[in-house]
């Protein structure tokens, strides 16, 4: 047996056939090792290249020591406040800053009050307001498993976050006593190189626009990122292996339970708590969005992976105008939104919801998507087939051997004043055309989202909204609402494909 570089409590791994050490691996050759792992060559100009990502991506000597200087003073002044407030914890940083693995004008501090064990969960809330009464106004109550602060100090997003202490092994009585655990694992196998493939590879997945497990991007957390470089040695061996994928990638570095339990897109088995997904977030969409860059960047690397381009949104009127197609724009007005991850899956059950009812009104929706400044305004897209529907529709009765139901059916539209033509037998089946009688205003869909909010789906708090301010415009219409980041999202979703697709 060969032991991994460990903290004290994981498992040994049985050495590859190659000598290096691996953890089980699924769908493909196992890669995953030690950071001894040989990096896979990539075509050039890669080298060059990596050295330039590195240059703009990789924090100075100077912020190094601004945020160290900063954690420092910031942690004890808050434990002295915590010890004054009778609360028994230890107050430790966390995160890509405590791992050195965050990048260049990312200036958030985890920074977890951790509970001794014996304290309950009462205590988590009595750490939030001892938190609340140390940072003063300002604060934000945002929520996980349980609620935590947010408060922009010093300059950096600092998230001040109660857990209790724990053990690898002997099981957490919060989601996030994890941390400090992912942080214990991570320590003593990542090296300077690694840490560099790290960034580089945040770098390319924020580029990409699939970086971060929030419910806006559904994709990969900082965590899982440093996981899968661990893992396979480094960001080359991560694309090359990744441009491999098929379906379900499983990737399991310690020895555990069975990793088919997960159903998600991508598994990738926390190493210190085998019972969860650390790439839970992850979405079918991120996840082939992924594999599809890393065979892309895999033939041909290039600086647009991390760094897209800008496009030119000046033409976006005359791109609405001409396409052929209809687009229905929805504005939602909203001064007081709520904490993003909440919001955004306001935002998107409501997207799906509008979606729906434009479906059973007739409309046949090519595409949407969803904008918000996550500050005042929501902007909801429909590309549609036509905003004019015909006067006309056809519909299928029941199948003609059902005696009861054709009598009713022929019932219920001969003499109709809405029947245009028939009833007519279509193969087994009867049919009419009727007069549609729902045809498109604005008035019809606002009324249908506003009143109908329940059945679609849509949150109250939306529809109240759109209900009392919102607007709902076609086309050029929305030309007062081009402002603001909003003309570079549009002009993204009318070219429909990323930068690096070619």
């Amino acid at each position: 047996m060969v032991a991994t570089l460990s903290v004290g409590m994981w498992e040994a791994l049985e050495p590859s056939s190659s000598g290096i050490l691996c953890g089980r691996y699924f769908n493909g050759p196992c890669p995953y090792a030690s950071p001894v792992m040989p990096s896979l060559p990539l075509p050039e100009p890669w080298p060059k290249l990596k050295r330039k990502i590195l240059a703009e991506a990789k924090p100075s000597q100077r912020e190094h020591d601004e945020i160290n200087t900063y954690m420092t003073g910031m942690r004890g002044s808050l434990e002295e406040a915590l010890r004054k407030d009778g609360i028994d914890a230890d107050v430790e940083i966390h995160g890509s800053v405590a791992r050195d693995t965050w990048l260049v004008g990312q200036r958030d501090i985890d920074t977890f009050i951790i509970l001794r064990r014996g304290s309950g969960r009462r205590d988590l809330l009595r750490v939030n307001e001892a938190v609340k009464r140390f940072v003063g106004e300002g604060w934000v109550e945002a929520y996980a498993e349980h609620p935590y602060v947010k408060k922009e100090m010093g300059g950096f997003e600092v998230e001040f976050i109660p857990c209790f202490r724990a053990e690898v092994g002997r099981g957490l009585i919060s989601s996030t006593d994890r941390s400090p655990l992912h942080t214990g694992y991570l320590l003593p196998r990542l090296t300077d190189p690694l840490r560099d493939d790290i960034r580089v590879l945040k770098a390319f997945m924020r580029g990409i626009g699939v970086y971060g497990a929030e419910i806006k991007v559904g994709g990969f957390s900082g965590y899982l990122c440093e996981l899968l470089v661990l893992a396979h040695g480094s960001f080359a061996a991560l694309i090359e292996a990744a441009a491999n994928w098929s379906d379900h990638p499983i990737i399991q570095l310690e020895k555990g339970v069975d990793p088919a339990k997960f159903r998600e897109p991508l598994v990738v088995v926390d190493p210190v708590d085998a019972n969860r997904n650390v790439a839970s977030a992850v979405t079918e969409t991120v996840l082939w969005t992924f594999v599809v860059a890393a065979r892309a960047f895999s033939k041909k690397p290039s600086e647009g992976f991390f760094t897209p381009e800008a496009h030119d949104a000046s033409r976006l009127e005359e791109e609405l105008g001409n396409r052929g197609v209809d687009f229905l724009f929805i504005v939602i007005p909203d001064e007081d939104p709520p904490v993003p991850d909440t919001l955004w899956g306001q935002l998107y059950r409501t997207e799906k919801a509008l979606g729906r009812a434009l479906v059973e009104r007739g409309f046949k929706v090519f595409r949407s998507a969803t904008w918000s400044d996550e500050a005042e305004r929501h902007i909801f897209v429909y590309e549609l087939e036509a905003i004019t529907l015909p006067p006309v529709v056809k519909r299928v009765g029941p199948p003609v051997r059902l005696v009861k139901d054709s009598e009713d059916f022929l019932s219920r539209y001969i003499g109709s004043p809405d029947l245009v033509s028939g009833p007519w037998i279509e193969g087994a089946k009867w049919w009419v055309e009727v007069r549609r009688r729902n045809a498109f205003t604005r008035e019809h869909l606002r009324e249908a989202l506003v009143n109908g909010y329940e059945e679609l789906g849509v949150p109250k708090r939306l529809a109240d909204l759109l209900g009392k301010g919102g607007g709902v415009y076609v086309n050029l219409e929305i030309t007062p609402e081009l402002r603001g980041e909003f003309p570079r999202f549009l002009e993204g979703f009318l070219r429909g494909r990323p930068d690096w697709l070619g």
